[in-house]
This record gives structure tokens, C-alpha cells and sequence, in this order.
């Protein structure tokens, strides 16, 4: 036989049983769904390994042929053509002694008073008496005047020779090979535009990947811990003696029903 103390003390006990939260399932409906994820990695790995690659080749091309004791120049006029076109880059290397000039050689030089480099052919050997700077009178050493070698160049493209011999000690290198096209881009990347295209894009997608993932965290971590916890505090105040909350009886209720 059951009393209403018994009947009291039931329903207490049912109303009071705290309801576990699910939290894996809650935490499960957070994540992306199946098959998102690779798929965006990838995307995001592919794009950014590709600016990566275009900024170290950029850089690194130069740098191999430096590394050899060669050098690597962009060809800006067409006075070489069809053999060197404007856009190609060239490779030389350094002259040491006049000796290992020849002709038919393809070389890069700075004419007189000028610092700006030009790539032309060898089309004449000489040599000149040396004068001295001050006086411009010849050098004469022992009774015998000094000779300094000279070059003729001309562009294979160009009509006549060029106006001016050039002093061997004035040819920065012997072109070794040519590319064709490198020119245009190694150019392009190491002006600012170029520099900007290249890694403004990699460092957004490394700023946007990093925001990403503090965002996942707070998703998956933090807003199901808040969530339990909440749920935890609601069980809690369930459980306190004469909580009035849903259909619960307190125990002065309980007293109350058995004083009946």
C-alpha cells in the first residue's frame, strides 16, 4: 500500500532525475559535413603553395645562376633579334683577361660614359695606345707606348657597327645561353606591383586560415563546454531542496500531504 508520503517522495524523485546532456551529438552537428574538409584544404594548399612556388622561383632562379659565378640579365631592345629577343633574360659569365675574348662572341658591355649595359656581338679585335688620364698624352713605359685592347660590337639586328670601340676592360661577360620569356617575368616580380600580386595573396589566405581555425575552435571547444555548462547549472538548481520548478513537491508539501 502506498501513502501520499510515498506518492510525494516518487514524484520528487522522477521530476529530479537530471536529463544527461547530449553532447556529442551537439559537438557532431557542429562539424562540417562529410567530405568539406578535404576539399577545402586542398583548395587552400594548392593556391597558396602556388604563390609560394612563383616567390621562391622569382627569387631563386637568380640566385642558382649567382651561386655559379654567372649572371642573369633581361634583354630590354631588340638589337639582337631574331637570336635574342626583347623579354629574354641571358646568361653570362664574368670576363677576367681580355684574352678570352673572341670574335663572333656575344657579350654584355657598358659603353664609354655610360652605365647602362648593352649585349652585342664581337665583330672586330684591336688594340690602342693608352693615354693617361690627366694629360691625355700616351703612356710610354721603357720607350714603348702601352697598348689597351679594344672591341667593335654590333647588333646582329643592326645595320652597321656600333659608333664606338669599347675597352675590353668595359665587357661585364660572355653570354653563355638565353631563355626566352624569363625576362618579361622575372621583371614583373621584382617590380612592386609584382611583388604586391605575389604576396598579398598568400599572406590574406594565411591571416583568413588563421581566423578560421580560432573560429573551429570556439565552434567545437568552447561553445559546447558553455553549453554543458549551462546545462549542468539548470540540473543543479533542479536538485536543490524546495525548488518549486515544474511539477516538483517540496518536502514542506510532502509534510503537508501526510499531516492529510
Amino acid at each position: 500500500m502506498t501513502t501520499l508520503h510515498d506518492q510525494g517522495y516518487a514524484e520528487l524523485t522522477a521530476v529530479a532525475a537530471p536529463r544527461l546532456p547530449r553532447s556529442r551529438r551537439s559537438v557532431r552537428e557542429l562539424l562540417p559535413q562529410r567530405g568539406s574538409w578535404p576539399l577545402r584544404r586542398l583548395l587552400f594548399v594548392t593556391v597558396l603553395g602556388a604563390f609560394i612556388a612563383a616567390i621562391l622561383a622569382s627569387y631563386a632562379v637568380p640566385l642558382w645562376f649567382q651561386l655559379r659565378g654567372e649572371r642573369l640579365l633581361v634583354v630590354t631592345s631588340g638589337s639582337m633579334a631574331p637570336d635574342v629577343m626583347p623579354g629574354d633574360a641571358v646568361v653570362i659569365r664574368p670576363v677576367t683577361d681580355a684574352s678570352q675574348l673572341r670574335l663572333g662572341q656575344v657579350v654584355t658591355f657598358a659603353p664609354v660614359g655610360t652605365t647602362m649595359l648593352v649585349t652585342h656581338r664581337i665583330v672586330g679585335l684591336t688594340s690602342l695606345k693608352k693615354l693617361d688620364d690627366t694629360t691625355g698624352q700616351p703612356i710610354i713605359i721603357g720607350n714603348e707606348p702601352v697598348f689597351e685592347p679594344y672591341i667593335r660590337t654590333k647588333g646582329d639586328a643592326n645595320e652597321s657597327a656600333d659608333p664606338n670601340l669599347t675597352p675590353a676592360a668595359s665587357v661585364r661577360g660572355i653570354v653563355l645561353s638565353s631563355f626566352s620569356g624569363w625576362g618579361y617575368a622575372l621583371s614583373w616580380a621584382h617590380s612592386p606591383m609584382g611583388r604586391l600580386v605575389l604576396f598579398a595573396p598568400p599572406l590574406i589566405l594565411l591571416v583568413l586560415a588563421e581566423l578560421r581555425s580560432r573560429s573551429d575552435v570556439t565552434r567545437l571547444l568552447v561553445v559546447p563546454a558553455m553549453d554543458r555548462a549551462r546545462r549542468l547549472r539548470g540540473t543543479t538548481a533542479s536538485d536543490r531542496p524546495g525548488s518549486n520548478d515544474g511539477a516538483g513537491t517540496t518536502d514542506g508539501d510532502r509534510h503537508e500531504a501526510a499531516a492529510r
